[in-house]
């Protein structure tokens, strides 16, 4: 069923509690509600109140916990003549495996819309990981997200014959489950913190007045060795409890809850390089920079982001940013994944990780994607070097890999004299999914 929405307030009632925050939508922009089923999701299709101009190629985007309804990259999107179909999936399961047949629905539905001739998929952050998860299986099938490699395999159910993108743009994605887990904090402890590893330690090489911290090649070691551990720690005992709960032995038939104290909520988490700016300062090669002055130019793309994380200090010891209420499937799915002896975090790089161990990881998924793809990240933010990852493991022949100067990553600029970075960011996937001979 497919309704414009006119008048938000009139026609909140019934619509989805997601529908109803969709606010301020542009004049020029029209929305339409799509109810695809109770248990199935919502979507909300963002066009031109004049039609869309570029009718050939629509766009479908989603993030595993957002509210989709209302994020600025379809309203941008759809401003440069696209249609773009956002999703939400209600019920809070944020595993990919639950959102991926939303995903093929979306696909499905918008390639029934007179004169669509090519959809391609749309992820930003955490909704990186998704949409290439996404396309990995519709490429693959569900083996490429249940091999023995896994910590924890896929659901395959609602996997199997997933309708292909034609093509997937990741707006500074980040990695998936090994976001989550580098936001463990291994100082956490029952009654005291471990000052050894706690990276808000004066110590330690942390600055509380101005949020910065230069740590010692030493600590940085000793304290993403203790990370690794502490994650394999809580892998282990999640591992036990899901053997316990497929033995008919747990709290519940399916699956139970897994909380766990010192680590991040989504944006929060003890990362150390978010302080640490000598830490995911650069890209390892050269690549597109799209500059502040309006010119475009290849070179060793730098980070201009200032320090991360003086948030997360103050919140350590509070329930609702750094104790995350999880399930152990769950848990599993989005924070667990094997590092090496030589796990290292430098200043163009990481390294020592199993990217295949875990079925949520972004560089693992872009090894099966074929079809042209896009990375876009931020320099004003951490992800220059996650964005670099997973592009370099893409399997497309068509892949490009642009960074735009001055933008932070909810795409505004982080100082004035960056311009108008959303205009930038976003003429640039236009003039991507534009290209003649691309779609």
């Amino acid at each position: 069923m497919l309704r414009s929405i006119l008048g938000f307030a009139a026609l909140a009632t019934g619509l989805g509690a997601a529908a109803a925050q969709v606010q301020r939508v542009p004049a020029e922009l029209r929305t339409s509600y799509l109810a695809f089923g109770a248990r199935d999701g919502e979507g909300m299709l963002y066009e031109s109140a004049m039609g869309a101009s570029k009718p050939r190629v629509a766009l479908v985007f989603a993030h595993p916990t957002n509210n989709n309804f209302n994020d600025p990259v379809a309203r941008e999107l759809a401003k440069r003549g696209y249609r773009v179909l956002t999703l939400n999936r209600p019920g809070g399961d944020e595993r990919l495996d639950a959102i991926a047949p939303l995903v093929g629905r979306g696909v499905a539905w918008l390639r029934t819309l007179p004169g669509v001739e090519k959809v391609v998929l749309v992820g930003h952050s955490g909704g990186g990981p998704l949409m290439a998860f996404y396309q990995n299986v519709a490429e693959n099938g569900p083996a490429a997200c249940s091999g023995p490699e896994k910590i924890i395999t896929c659901r395959v159910e609602g996997l199997k014959a997933l309708p292909k993108a034609d093509g997937i743009a990741l707006l500074d994605p980040t990695l998936g489950a090994y976001h989550q887990m580098t936001s463990i904090d291994p100082a956490a402890g029952e009654t005291r913190r471990d000052t050894t590893v706690d990276m808000f330690d004066a110590a330690n090489g942390y600055d509380a007045a101005t949020g910065k911290a230069a740590y010692s090649p030493d600590f940085r070691k000793r304290y993403l060795a203790a990370q690794a551990t502490r994650g394999v720690s809580l892998t282990q005992a999640a591992l036990a409890r899901l053997k316990a709960i497929e033995a008919g032995q747990g709290r519940f038939s399916d699956d139970e809850p897994f909380a766990v104290r010192g680590i991040g909520v989504h944006a929060f988490g003890a990362r150390l390089y978010q302080p640490d700016t000598a830490l995911l300062a650069r890209t390892a090669r050269p690549h597109l920079l799209l500059r502040a002055d309006g010119t475009q130019g290849e070179g060793i793309v730098p980070s201009v982001r200032a320090p991360m994380g003086q948030d997360v200090r103050r919140a350590l010891t509070t329930l609702a940013q750094m104790g995350a209420n999880s399930t152990v499937r769950t848990f599993l799915a989005q924070a667990a994944i094997r590092t090496g002896p030589d796990y290292a975090i430098t200043a163009d790089s990481i390294t020592g990780v199993d990217w295949a161990s875990a079925f949520t990881s972004a560089p693992a998924n872009a090894r099966g994607i074929t079809v042209p793809a896009l990375v876009l990240t931020m320099s004003c933010h951490y992800l220059l070097v996650s964005g670099e990852l997973t592009f370099d493991a893409l399997a497309s022949r068509d892949k490009s890999y642009a960074a735009v100067e001055g933008a932070t990553h909810l795409f505004t600029p982080c100082r004035p004299q960056y311009g108008d970075t959303v205009k930038r960011s976003f003429d640039f996937v236009d003039s991507w999914l534009s290209k003649p001979g691309r779609f």
